[in-house]
Parts: C-alpha cells; structure tokens; sequence
C-alpha cells in the first residue's frame, strides 16, 4: 500500500503581502526613529574616545569666567605628555545646561572641543566638535575648525 504525503497548503498571497508591508512599515519605523534622534546622539568620535586623566568637572554659573579653570587643567605637569580632560557645564540664559568637553590631545596634537547642545531648548539641539592648534587658541578660537 502506497501513502502520500498529505498535500502542502501555502498561505494565501495577501497574507505574504501583509506580513512583507508589516516588516517593511516596521523598518521604516526604526529607522525613522534613528534618523530623528540623530542630532542629539553624541558623535563617534566622542563615544569612541581614548581615555586621558579627567580633571575635576566645572561647572560655571551664568556670566562667570570658564577659561581660568580649563587653562588649569589643560597646562597642568604631564598634561601636554599624557592628554588631559575637564568638562565644563554653563547655563544658558533660560538656564539650559551646555556640556563643553575640552581635550587636550597628547604631543602637541591640539585640543578637540566638544560641546553637547542637546538640553539647549533654544540652541542647536545637537553636538559640536572643533579642533584647536593649541590652549593658547581657546582664548581667541584663533586657528580653531571643524574636526
């Protein structure tokens, strides 16, 4: 006696049409999401920074000097040698923090500027990153760009 295999049913092609337009809206979603959440991600060459000795963060009331403390920081004995980092926070007049990150590169490698704007309701909303010559230039921003 002879069996068969029992006949194979295939869905229905509007159901592979529906599972395939679900899988597509939900893709499209994700990266919708990713794409408006991109300003306020922090860029990779910050997240994927090699750490240096971190001095104590400042933070600077409104209309107060920030440069005295990152000067003190970024000359401090072995800093030009080994790297050095301190993060200043300021408040913006609506009193808004504003993270700025000051690296001091080793070996004379500049000074990598990166200023985080994300809980800025009236700035940019986003990340900054510029490269400096040297400490000298962030008293003028003399020679500072683009990274």
């Amino acid at each position: 006696m002879t069996t068969s295999a029992p006949p194979t049913r295939r869905p229905p092609a509007g159901t592979v049409l529906a599972v395939l337009l679900l899988v597509l809206a939900v893709a499209g979603a994700v990266w919708a999401a990713w794409e408006v959440t991109a300003p306020g991600r922090a860029p990779r060459a910050f997240t994927d920074r090699v750490p240096y000795p971190t001095c104590p963060p400042v933070e600077v009331p409104l209309g107060a000097a920030w440069l005295p403390p990152v000067l003190a920081c970024l000359t401090a004995p072995g800093a030009a040698r080994e790297g050095a980092e301190v993060r200043v926070t300021t408040l913006t007049e609506e009193g808004d923090p504003v993270r700025t990150h000051y690296r001091l590169l080793p070996d004379g490698a500049g000074v990598d500027v990166f200023t985080d704007a994300t809980d800025d309701s009236f700035g940019s909303g986003g990340w900054e990153h510029v490269r400096c010559p040297d400490v000298a230039a962030l008293r003028t921003g003399e020679g500072c760009g683009p990274a």
